[in-house]
């Protein structure tokens, strides 16, 4: 196993595939138990801001897993597809593997508990989710650009509505409080302008005590199932 690979999650995700998972809310608690002791492990110390990216490549997998068992298709991971202003652009989940995508999407993950490397505080969940909800509704443009064809614009919502490729967005957030849950909820609902589904499992610690002790906070309009429903649906 790779420095940057995390036994716990490796399960998770070899769990979800193999018993053919295909609702969130099966594995939520399961994902927030892994993520307890992942981040638990961080805050200790002794491991580099490299290990803890692996975490969105984790959530990805998981969500991915997810849209396929859902869908009963294979979706692409972390590939390659064309631009309307680059060569080549990266794509976190894209269906079908090869040809003109139908439905494509993204997954992050945000905010960080207090950990020595920044000086024993927590990094909020909303302090770079500006910048990365631009690079969502940029790409989810700059796909839908580069492979519909030429059409009348009636309005800009339509648009976005009704061409292809469909692109959602899904995202694993750590809230470090209720003002920073609330600014990471509005963030996420007005890039839904912008993509055809947006979903968020958000998290918070269950007290200033136990930074790394975390209760999920339920938001029906950013519901996981909703969207990896929605996904599904596009390729079935």
């Amino acid at each position: 196993m790779s420095k940057h690979e995390y036994g716990p999650f490796e399960a998770l995700v070899a769990e979800v595939r193999n018993a053919s998972i295909d609702r969130w809310q099966t594995v939520e608690k399961k994902f927030i138990d892994v993520v307890e002791a992942f981040d638990s492990e961080y805050a200790a110390g002794g491991r580099s801001s490299g290990w803890y990216q692996a975490k969105a490549r984790y959530f990805n997998d998981i969500i991915v897993a997810l849209i396929s068992n859902a869908s009963g298709k294979t979706f692409s991971m972390r590939c390659k597809r064309s631009s309307q202003l680059f060569d080549k652009i990266d794509i976190d989940i894209c269906f079908p593997e090869e040809g003109d995508p139908v439905v494509a999407g993204e997954v992050k993950a945000l905010g960080t508990p207090p950990h020595p490397g920044n000086e024993g505080t927590a990094r909020p969940g909303a302090r770079d989710l500006h910048k990365r909800v631009r690079e969502v509704a940029f790409t989810s443009m700059d796909l839908k650009a580069a492979y519909a064809p030429p059409q009348p614009m009636g309005s800009f919502q339509a648009w976005v509505d009704s061409t292809s490729p469909g692109y959602f967005a899904f995202w694993a957030v750590r809230a470090n409080d209720e003002s920073d849950l609330e600014s990471v909820r509005t963030t996420l609902s007005s890039l839904r302008n912008y993509c055809n589904g947006v979903a968020a499992v958000i998290y918070m610690p269950k007290s200033p005590e136990s930074p790394t002790s975390y209760v999920v906070k339920k938001l029906a309009d950013l519901a996981n199932d909703k969207t990896i429903r929605e996904m599904a649906q596009r390729v079935s």
